[in-house]
């Protein structure tokens, strides 16, 4: 039994329910975990045309990180993304890879615990890395990344709620359409426009621009949401915030 007497999915593909990603490889379905583990992403690669380079699936992302078929595919992408910035300080390679203001990233404070892991000087650069000390270096990044494990379920032991999903949106199309997921600033996606809807539903003025980008706006709709329903007003839609969403009242 594969994914195809299922439904249409394909390795790479995710799906969102409740704020809660389900990632479709191969043979495995991963969910439950840290983004980095779901993703088979050791060090949260932004999915771009390098990350594809190293052995992503290609147009396939999770948020903006990219998705690997296998975590040792996924380890080889963070030492390979090393192996090319060799003029690069450590210092500089965080910044670039951890830029200030992308969620709680703290480029100098990062770039510190991986030189001291190293036992190297932040102004080291990777070309004076040894083989072991860039191999060092991937590790504390996926460490510092975080790499909890979750859920693996195959085609004949899916969730029963997302069992349902798959029988309730059976096209790609359909699923895209009723998107929901994890969703903060900076979060471009589909499902976004459903959050941004029901806000507007709910009496949130002036209403969003239904654009799929959750900017400072529908950051601020969904604090006003979170507060007038006795959730913790963090701007950030998760699984408790997207529960409320769909069985709120307008």
């Amino acid at each position: 039994m594969g994914w195809t007497d299922v439904s249409d999915v394909e390795p790479g593909d995710v799906i969102s329910i409740l704020g809660i990603d389900h990632v479709f490889f191969e043979e495995v379905m991963r969910t439950g975990g840290t983004a980095s583990w779901n993703d088979q992403n050791p060090g949260n690669i932004i999915s771009s045309g390098e990350a594809e380079q190293y052995g992503a699936y290609t147009g396939k992302h999770n948020d903006i990180f990219a998705i690997f078929p296998d975590e040792d595919t996924g380890f080889a992408a963070v030492r390979q993304y090393l192996e090319h910035r060799g003029g690069k300080t450590v210092l500089d390679v965080m910044r670039a890879y951890a830029p200030a203001g992308h969620g709680a990233n703290d480029p100098e404070a990062y770039a510190q615990r991986i030189a001291d892991a190293l036992q190297v000087g932040t102004d080291t650069t990777l070309a004076e890395l040894d083989d072991d000390q860039r191999t060092a270096f991937a590790q504390e990044i996926q460490r510092v990344e975080g790499w909890r494990s979750g859920e693996e379920h195959g085609p004949a032991d899916l969730p029963d709620d997302l069992a349902q999903w798959l029988t309730d949106h059976p096209s790609r199309d359909e699923r895209l359409e009723a998107d929901q997921p994890f969703a903060r600033t900076g979060t471009v996606a589909e499902g976004v426009k459903n959050i941004q809807r029901r806000l507007n539903e709910l009496g949130w003025s002036p209403p969003l621009s239904v654009d799929g980008k959750f900017g400072p706006h529908t950051e601020a709709a969904a604090r006003w949401f979170q507060t007038n329903n006795g959730l913790t007003s963090d701007g950030i839609v998760g699984n408790r915030t997207w529960r409320q969403l769909v069985d709120a009242q307008g």
